[in-house]
């Protein structure tokens, strides 16, 4: 079953080299893994199946259930959907990314959202809030105030290209009880409707090496898992969703450079387009760097 799914994935993007995609997939994905083994490989990709038929599962009842208290709340409060249920996020400046995970009564958390919220995402103590924190929250807040388009984005790529908040710190099991996580998951759909995933890494400090590891390490995730993620998009936007080739990389990091950050052309040698952010009195400014 797993080998079935590896050929209609490569059928899917032939522009794509295979030997490639393994290779990424094997060194960055299965790090620890005997890289010989093909019935371990697919022990792997099995369980991620399975953690992502719970994640789809949890994302549908948030649709359905807390969807409308989020567009309400805009900017106020994320409901993160994982493989064990569901958190309630706050995005509020001076408590980014504070809440509380483990909600399986959907139900419950509705009736008594705005108790919930108060004693979990306000009234609650914080330390001094981290760049990426905050950055994260703001985008995410700016997201919902736009029916989850990433406006603040957008405006900087000025592209063309619409770009939908998704989802955000999804965990994806590999090998040797290790995980790998994407900071956010967007939708990048463009003027003649085609689609494609874009997989977004924030980070406070410029670690390039360790950045393109983890971005090529989700995005080969991504590529095998393609038909789950489509349900997963589906489950969240609701509507159809299928992608039209591999996923977008971004790496959103600190702002250098005067007019190009000076690390642009070697990530982008990479397939990773840069966006470099810089506090703003409360917000961000983007900068986003040449088109790919």
């Amino acid at each position: 079953m797993v080998k079935a799914s590896r050929q209609r994935f490569s059928g899917r993007y032939p522009a794509l080299s295979m030997s490639i995609h393994r290779s990424v997939f094997l060194q960055s994905v299965y790090a620890g893994a005997q890289k010989g083994s093909e019935a371990l490989n697919d022990e792997v990709i099995e369980r991620q199946w399975a953690h992502m038929e719970r994640v789809i599962g949890w994302a549908g009842r948030i649709r359905e259930t807390l969807e409308p208290i989020a567009l309400r709340r805009a900017g106020a409060v994320h409901f993160r959907p994982s493989s064990g249920g569901v958190a309630m996020v706050g995005l509020q400046a001076d408590r980014p990314q504070r809440g509380k995970s483990g909600f399986r009564d959907l139900d419950r958390l509705a009736r008594e959202f705005d108790d919930l919220y108060e004693r979990h995402c306000v009234s609650v103590s914080h330390g001094r809030p981290t760049p990426e924190k905050q950055l994260q929250s703001w985008l995410t807040g700016n997201a919902y105030r736009h029916d989850r388009r990433m406006v603040a984005l957008d405006s900087a790529l000025a592209d063309g290209v619409e770009t939908l908040f998704v989802a955000d710190e999804l965990a994806l099991p590999v090998a040797e009880n290790r995980r790998v996580v994407c900071d956010m998951l967007a939708l990048r759909k463009a003027p003649d409707g085609t689609c494609r995933p874009a997989i977004i890494e924030l980070k406070a400090a410029r670690e390039m090496t360790r950045l393109i590891e983890q971005v090529h390490g989700y995005s080969a995730c991504v590529e095998a898992l393609s038909e789950h993620f489509e349900r997963l998009f589906t489950s969240v936007l609701g509507y159809d969703i299928t992608f039209a080739g591999p996923p977008e990389q971004w790496i959103v990091w600190p702002q250098a450079g005067e007019t190009a950050d000076p690390r642009e052309d070697a990530l982008a040698a990479q397939g990773i387009r840069l966006v470099g952010y810089r506090e703003d009195g409360g917000g961000f400014t983007l900068r986003a760097g040449r088109a790919l």
